[in-house]
Formats: structure tokens, C-alpha cells, sequence
């Protein structure tokens, strides 16, 4: 019996300690209403996530009642009155609710005596803690709330009801895209409204998450753990939650700042960031130029990636060689969709269709816009557009020259060109016949010894009809020592033929090249393979006639030398 009463123990403790660290606070206000004879209705909403949260709303909730001056002047008990679930909704009506959700909210009303006094009175009320998983807060798991309203002093305004925000935020909108939302409020003593964000109050902590006498929590990493715990409420001053960098007040969720208008309430924001925030706004009321209070609303608010309802997806062949006839698949994703095709001809206006995987003959060859719109009939407004561009050619073919670098240990140079559709990308693939390949259009390629090398190349388009070819037929004749090309008679008469005397072919690192006449007369010299003998000598034109002649060349200083000699005749 006695072990027994240990086990039950433990778990007890196991039980306080698990909800003691438990999180799950995520929003509310306070409001009050002037009901006449100095009575006020408070109410206090509060939100709790119910999906990871585990504490339940406190019963009873408690609020302490403060002067101007921050002492305590009452604290007012707040039955549990039950609760309400939220329904999974998400801020754009054309994306599919996400399921992992689940928000509860109950409202604590009562009523109260408050006799008008200097100063008015403060309202707060306490509790922790908020979602281990916030992005914008420094240890969110150590993080509270307060929820706080103001009654203006019998000096200012005796009579005064704060402003009520109409609707509650979505806890999720969509990343990367606009959100806009009416955060307005009404106000029963029609006084003048100006809103504001502004930072949140923070709480109690983890080691004494409500008011109570309880004992602090154990195995909590809050900071320096109180004696105790307090059994009645927390006077302000409150401090405000702490902002985790690069978050502040001005930008609380990060891509385009949320921003809301002071005079309409309309919050507009583009959050680029997936993840858990949370968010203060504020309205402030003037009456006759005066300000009397404020009411603050403290919410957690989710950014989550937002699956259409309708998703368009089209597929068609990049490109079509040798017939103008296309046929396009559908991938299109949702529920009851209809379908608007428009093909992109420009000859005809019936180039339409309503059919899922339609089938279009295009008049001539070229390159078509086709657009895909898919659209649900009781949703007119969530329709998808996806745009595809379709090239046709009359035929796919390819071709290739190339050449042979001297002295460049067997380096031989390659353009491929093709005929193909417009605007497609064609696939280089080229063997060598080496065993080595290339996937570019013009590579440059090193064989490893003299020799003939089949070459083959295939060249295709993805995603085509028709669009491939195959080239066996050429072959490389791979030289490393190629030859020289010496003429045996020019004729420099200057008719732009033939004019010059000189060596063709490679042009080598090393090179000299002389002219002689038949005495072993010097007529011309030069280490320039660009250049070349013009028939003159000592500024006069030679005497037609033959004349001897050598080279030599090197590839580098280290290579082979290569050494000719011979005869040319000079005509005139």
C-alpha cells in the first residue's frame, strides 16, 4: 500500500511538473463596460493552443484591480464559463486549411463596483507560457502574458467604455504573400480611434506559471527561481517581452513589415518567413482631443505555406520537328475543375478548348504561347494560369567541322551547328572515339597519339517529338608532326594572287625561313611564319628566275626540328 501511495506521488509530481512547463498561451484582451451606477462588465478573452498546449484555461481566472499609482486595490475572481474550438480556417480563401491546428477561446465576464477615483484604475491579468517554437522572442518558453486595460480617472473622463477590436486575426497566413486584415474596433462612447503596434507584456514565467501559494516549479530554465510563488496578482509596472534580433516592434514578421494603418485599422503585411510570431496591436480612444485608454491585443499568429485549392499544370513537348500536330497532358491539381485552353495561334481566334488533354494543329512552323487556365465554377475567383511555349521546326538537323591545332599535342577543334526550333536548348553529345565525350557545343579535345578517330555525335532537344540526330560518318586524322606547305612558283605582279612567297601551316614558337638566289645570295629572311618574300630586293623587284630556299621550325625549344629545302621559280 505504501509503494503504491509513492508511485501515485510521482506521478502526481510528474504530472504538476509536465503541465507546469507546458506551453500554450497564445493571445487575448481585456475590455470593460461602463453598465451605469459606477458598475463595469469586464470581459477577458483568452486564447489557447490546444494542439500542443496542455494546461487547461484557468478556473478561476484571476485579475487584480490597481490605482494610478500601482497598489493594489482588489482582486476580482473570473469564473470559467466554458469554451469554444476554433474552426481550421487560413486568410485566403483559394488555399486548402492546414490540419495541424488547433486553437480553444473562452471569454471570462463579470461585474464590478469601481467608484470613480483620481487616477482611474488598472486592470491586468497574468499567465505564462507562450509556444517553445516563437521565432521573434528571445526563450519563448520562459515567456508570459499580460493582459492589461485602463478605466481614465474621474479628473479626465468619469463615463467611459474602451474600444473593442470586431474580429480575431487568423492564427495562420499564407508565406510570401499579401496579408491584409481589418483590425478595426468600435467604440460605444463613439469616441475617435487611432491604432498602433506595439510590444507585447510579458508574464509569469515558468516556475510559477499562475497565481498561486503553489510551491516554484523544478527542472525549469527560467533564470534564478523564486522562494515563492505569489498568490495574488502582480502589480505594474509589467515589462514587455523580449524581441529576438532582427525582430522589433516596427518589424515583428519579417519580409515586408507589418504595417497598420492609424486610421482605419487595416493590417497589411508580406511575411517571408515559415513559423510562429507574435503580434501587439493597440487602438488608443480620444474624446474632444483627450485620451482616456487603450486596448491591447496580444496574438499569436502562424506562417505556414498555403497549397492552392487550384493548381494548373500543363505539359507539351518543348519543341516539335517534322509535323505541326501537338498533344498536351494535363496535370492540373484540385477538385471539379474546368479548363480553358488558348494555343497561341494568331492566324485563327479558335484556338481554344475545353477539353482535359486536347490535341492542336498549328498552321506553319515557329514558337506558340499556350496558357492553361484552371478554374473551380462555385470558386471563380481561385483559377490558376500556367503558360508553356511550344517551338515547331520542319526538321532537326546537325552538322560539325573541325581542325587540327599544330604543334598542340594532338589538340583538335570542333563547331557543331544544328537547324532546330526556335528558342529550344539542343543536348551536345560527342564521342571522340577515344573512349572520351564532351556535352558541349564546340569542345576542344587532346587525343592521345597520332591517328584516325571515328567521331560520333548525337544531338537532341528534351521533351521533343522528332528532334534528334545522329552523326557516325566523319572521321579525324590526328597529325603530331603536321607538314608544311611550300608553293614552287609565285607571281608578284601585284594582282592580289599568288603575290607572295611563304611558308603555310603551322605557326611554331620557333621558326626561320630564308631566300637565296642562284650565286647563294641572302634575297630575304624572317622568323615571322606570318610572313613572307614580295620579289623585292634592296627596294628594286628581282629578276624572274629560280631562286633556292630552307626552313626550320621548332613547336618549342625542347621538340623536334624541322628542316626543308628547295627551289621556287619567280614569274613576271
Amino acid at each position: 500500500m505504501q509503494k503504491r501511495l509513492i508511485l501515485l506521488t510521482l506521478l502526481a509530481i510528474s504530472l504538476f511538473t509536465d503541465i507546469a512547463h507546458a506551453t500554450h498561451i497564445v493571445g487575448g484582451e481585456m475590455n470593460y463596460k461602463y453598465l451605469g451606477l459606477n458598475k463595469y462588465e469586464i470581459r477577458l478573452t483568452v486564447y489557447r493552443d490546444c494542439y500542443v498546449g496542455v494546461p487547461p484555461f484557468d478556473n478561476p481566472a484571476t485579475v487584480g484591480i490597481f490605482d494610478v499609482n500601482n497598489n493594489p486595490i482588489q482582486t476580482l475572481q473570473m469564473v470559467f464559463r466554458g469554451l469554444d474550438t476554433l474552426a481550421p480556417t487560413i486568410s485566403d480563401p483559394c488555399t486548402i486549411p492546414p490540419l495541424d491546428f488547433c486553437y480553444e477561446v473562452t471569454t471570462y465576464i463579470d461585474t464590478i463596483t469601481l467608484p470613480p477615483i483620481v487616477g482611474g484604475y488598472q486592470l491586468s491579468y497574468q499567465r505564462c507560457c507562450r509556444n517553445t517554437n516563437i521565432l521573434n522572442l528571445i526563450t519563448p518558453e520562459c515567456i508570459g502574458a499580460t493582459y492589461y486595460a485602463s478605466i481614465p480617472g474621474s479628473e479626465v473622463q468619469p463615463i467611459n467604455s474602451n474600444p473593442v477590436f470586431k474580429n480575431w486575426p487568423p492564427p495562420f497566413i499564407c508565406a510570401n504573400k499579401p496579408w491584409i486584415f481589418d483590425h478595426s474596433a468600435i467604440d460605444y462612447d463613439g469616441d475617435s480611434l487611432v491604432y498602433e503596434l506595439f510590444q507585447p507584456y510579458n508574464g509569469l514565467n515558468g516556475y510559477c506559471p499562475i497565481i498561486s501559494s503553489s510551491v516554484p516549479s523544478t527542472g525549469v530554465s527560467c533564470g534564478a527561481p523564486p522562494v515563492s510563488c505569489t498568490s495574488t496578482p502582480v502589480p505594474p509596472p509589467f515589462y514587455t517581452v523580449p524581441w529576438n534580433s532582427p525582430y522589433s516592434t516596427t518589424d515583428m514578421l519579417g519580409g515586408v513589415p507589418m504595417v497598420v494603418n492609424p486610421q482605419t485599422g487595416l493590417v497589411t503585411a508580406t511575411p517571408n518567413l515559415q513559423g510562429y510570431f507574435v503580434i501587439g496591436i493597440k487602438v488608443k480612444e480620444y474624446r474632444n482631443g483627450v485620451f482616456l485608454s487603450e486596448t491591447k491585443r496580444d496574438f499569436q499568429l502562424i506562417v505556414k505555406p498555403c497549397p492552392s485549392v487550384v493548381v494548373a499544370a500543363a505539359q507539351a513537348p518543348q519543341a516539335i520537328c517534322g509535323t505541326t500536330s501537338i498533344s498536351f497532358v494535363n496535370n492540373s491539381a484540385g477538385t471539379s475543375l474546368n479548363y480553358n485552353w488558348y494555343f497561341g495561334d494568331p492566324s485563327t481566334t479558335a484556338d481554344t478548348s475545353h477539353f482535359t488533354n486536347p490535341t492542336y494543329v498549328y498552321p506553319s512552323t515557329g514558337s506558340y504561347s499556350v496558357t492553361l487556365v484552371a478554374y473551380v465554377s462555385n470558386k471563380p475567383l481561385c483559377n490558376d494560369t500556367v503558360t508553356t511555349t511550344v517551338a515547331i521546326s520542319s526538321a532537326f538537323k546537325a552538322n560539325f567541322i573541325f581542325t587540327t591545332v599544330a604543334c598542340s599535342n594532338n589538340l583538335v577543334e570542333f563547331k557543331g551547328s544544328v537547324q532546330s526550333p526556335p528558342g529550344t536548348t539542343t543536348i551536345w553529345n560527342w564521342n571522340f572515339g577515344d573512349g572520351d565525350s564532351s556535352h558541349v557545343q564546340n569542345p576542344s579535345h587532346i587525343f592521345p597519339a597520332s591517328g584516325i578517330f571515328p567521331i560520333t555525335l548525337i544531338t537532341y532537344i528534351p521533351n521533343s517529338v522528332n528532334c534528334i540526330d545522329t552523326l557516325f560518318a566523319q572521321s579525324v586524322n590526328v597529325n603530331s608532326n603536321p607538314d608544311l606547305f611550300i608553293p614552287n612558283t609565285f607571281t608578284p605582279n601585284g594582282d592580289g594572287h599568288n603575290d607572295i612567297f611563304k611558308v603555310r601551316g603551322p605557326l611554331y614558337e620557333i621558326f626561320y625561313f630564308a631566300v637565296y638566289d642562284r650565286w647563294g645570295e641572302l634575297m630575304y629572311d624572317t622568323t615571322d611564319p606570318s610572313q613572307g618574300w614580295d620579289g623585292i630586293f634592296k627596294g628594286k623587284q628581282a629578276d624572274p628566275g629560280v631562286f633556292g630556299y630552307y626552313v626550320k621550325a621548332k613547336c618549342s625549344e625542347g621538340s623536334t626540328e624541322i628542316f626543308k629545302k628547295g627551289n621556287v621559280t619567280l614569274v613576271r
